[in-house]
């Protein structure tokens, strides 16, 4: 079991899980999110092959519009 943490918040997966594919189940569309991994932050085209590690720390960020 992989154990890693989502904006704070631990989730468990079964299996080596590609950052793309954490950020789908979360049911968050790609194009509207940054994600900082371990304090870094990741280029939207590494996604796909970074793949989430035990105690992995992920923040995603979002733009928010606003005046």
């Amino acid at each position: 079991m992989i154990l890693i943490h989502i904006n704070n918040v631990a989730q468990s997966l079964t299996e080596p899980t590609s950052l793309a594919a954490v950020i789908l189940a979360q049911d968050i569309a790609l194009d509207s999110v940054a994600i900082v991994l371990n304090a870094e932050l990741i280029p939207r085209n590494r996604w796909q092959s970074i793949l989430c590690q035990h105690e992995d720390k992920l923040e995603l960020f979002s733009a928010v519009a606003g005046g």
